[in-house]
This record gives C-alpha cells, structure tokens and sequence, in this order.
C-alpha cells in the first residue's frame, strides 16, 4: 500500500510445503567394496513446512529511496530473524541507478545432543529427525549462524533500447553449515557426523546486458557472473534469454543457462582410503555433492499473459490480471560424486511452474 506518494508499506505471509529423499550416508570406495551398494544410503522422505511473516517499507524523496524489512521463518528444524536496509538513487536524467542492500540473518538450526565424553567431530552422530527441536527437549540442542549480505549495483540506460547493469554481492556465514541429518563413513570405517567449517565468505560479480529489438518488439539478454569463496570454490555461470512481446499482453521467452564450479578444498568422495580425515584436505568431511566439483546446463522457456483494462476494473474489483507458466529442464555432471562407484553424468531435472496473480 501507498498511503502518501513518500511511503510505501508492505506486508505478507509465505508458506512452502517441501518433500524429498535425501542422502543419510555417503561411503567410499573402500568401504563400499567391502559393503556392497553402501556407497550412498538415502533415507525416507523429508517433509517440511516452512512459513514466513515479513513486512517493511520504503520512503521515497524525489530520486532517492530507502528500505527497510524484517522476515520471520519458522521450520520444523531451522528459525530466522532477518532484516534488510537498502537505499537507491537515480541521477543523469534516471539513466543512472545506484542502489546498496544490506541483510543480517539471526538463524537457529536445530541439532544433536553429542556425548559429553565425545570431544571431537569424529565421533558425532548425525540428528535423526525433527522430533523435538525447539521444545527443551534434552536429546535436542539448538545451534546459531549469523550471516551478513552485502550488494551493491550499478544499472546505466546507454540508450532507449541498450541497457546494462554490474552487480557486486559479499556474504559471511558464521555458524553450523553442515547438514545434521547427513553422516560420511570416514576414517576405519566409523560414521561421523557432515562436519564443514563454521566460517565462510563468499563474492560474486555479475555484469547483465538487455537490447531491445524494435523490429522484432523482442528483446535479448545476457549475463556473466563470477564467484569464489573461502572453501576454494570457483564459479562461473553464463544466461542468455530471448523474449517475443506478441501484442501487448503476451509474451514468449526462451532461456538457456551454463554453470560450471571447482570443489570445496576439503572435498573427497571417498574418505575411507586409510588415511584420517586430519590431512592435507583438513579436518573436515562433506558429503554434499553441491561442494564438489560439476557443471550443468539449463533450457526452458516461460510464458506470460497480462490483462490490464483501458478504464474501470476488471470485475469491478482488479487492475489487472496476470497468468504465468513456465517449464526448464537442467541437466547435471558430477566428475567425482558417485553412485555405486560411478559418476554421475546424466542427472535431469524438470521443473515446471504455473503463477496467478491480481492486483485490486
């Protein structure tokens, strides 16, 4: 809502209902040959329901603004206070827009109760469920990550039809990050706990570029974005996408995707080789094929209809109406995570999305 043309408030709730198998034991080679088809042990379905509470708002003087948010989440096992600042300003006849945004999350992640004789990460056990988190359950302990956001961007209209912007974006996680449910076979065969490094900073920097086609009324994107963190992680992603306005209210879009990282530097698939896990790769043990090394590829496309009356109200009541749908399919290629001994090369995933939305 605007009540004044200086302020504007918002306010919103947001619920997601999630299932999946999920990894509870990664092994190696070693272990697997002696344990056959033991190399990954799934376990039941995770379900989850995740709601949010948010709200915030913005105040406006001539080309300046400024942000301001906070958001509740509350899952069955994870909780998060978060705010945002954020301020923009435009200049050069508005061709120019600067903006800078800040977050801070307060999160708790539920966890085990560790032996009391069990001083070292080689000897936890990974959480079993949910069951008792945040209720004082003394089989349940609550652990915090703080993480801190930064970005800042620059978007410059060169021309009427050529647009570009450069993003840069910081981010520092202190806290448990390591999966609770997950458990790697490590050293002699004993069954530990995921343990990951608390701390992590990561950066990325992206540079988009949009033309617009008058002859065509089509427009073209592109973007390139680099990243790296302090786990040794490279990255880098490259988007293209092709949008056909067909009239007014409809348009077509067609988009591709390539992404390509290094893995952590105390990734391994296979821990179990004879030496501790206190080596050359440190004293930390993953078993989260996204920290090792792989690329994948992505193509989809989306379509959008967009019903706006030249006067009056669509059913007395909407400004306008919006129906969205969209289908990508995304293909995997993991080089060292591995099913059965055997890498992973084919892995796909269809997503497909369908959206409503009325404004009153």
């Amino acid at each position: 809502a605007t009540p004044w043309d200086w302020l504007t408030v918002n306010a919103g709730w947001e619920a997601d209902v999630v299932s999946g198998a999920s990894v509870a034991i990664k092994a190696g080679a070693a272990y697997a040959a002696a344990h056959p088809g033991a190399d990954v042990i799934s376990t039941a379905s995770v379900n989850d329901f995740r709601n949010v509470a948010l709200g915030g708002f913005t105040v406006r003087k001539e080309a300046v603004s400024f942000t301001a948010g906070y958001a509740y989440s509350t899952e069955h096992d994870y909780r998060s206070n978060s705010f945002n600042l954020a301020a923009r300003t435009e200049t050069y006849e508005h061709n120019t827009q600067l903006e800078i945004d800040y977050a801070h999350n307060f999160d708790q992640v539920c966890n085990r109760v560790q032996d009391a004789t069990n001083d070292s990460p080689t000897l936890y056990h990974a959480l079993e469920n949910s069951t008792g988190c945040f209720t004082n359950n003394p089989l349940r302990v609550t652990d915090d990550i703080a993480i801190d956001s930064l970005q800042a961007s620059w978007s410059q209209a060169w021309t009427p039809v050529f647009q570009t912007q450069l993003v840069y974006t910081a981010q520092i996680l202190n806290g448990l990050q390591s999966d609770p449910y997950r458990s790697v076979i490590i050293f002699n065969g004993d069954v530990a706990q995921e343990h990951v490094p608390d701390m992590r900073i990561r950066e990325a920097v992206a540079v988009r570029a949009n033309f617009f086609l008058r002859p065509l009324r089509a427009a073209v994107r592109f973007s390139l974005r680099a990243y790296n963190d302090t786990w040794n992680i490279y990255s880098g992603t490259a988007q293209a996408e092709f949008e056909k306005y067909l009239g007014e209210p409809f348009r077509l879009t067609a988009r591709a995707r390539l992404y390509a990282q290094s893995g952590a530097i105390f990734w391994s698939d296979d821990y179990t080789g004879g030496q501790a896990p206190l080596g050359p790769k440190g004293s930390y043990w993953t078993g989260d094929r996204e920290l090792s090394p792989f690329w994948s590829w992505s193509v989809g496309g989306r379509a959008v209809y967009t019903l706006t009356p030249s006067k009056g109200r669509l059913l007395r009541v909407m400004t306008s109406f919006k129906a969205a749908a969209s289908f990508d399919v995304v293909n995997d290629t993991y080089s060292q995570f591995t099913l059965g001994g055997v890498p992973i090369d084919n892995a796909h995933e269809f997503i497909g999305q369908l959206s409503l939305t009325a404004l009153f």
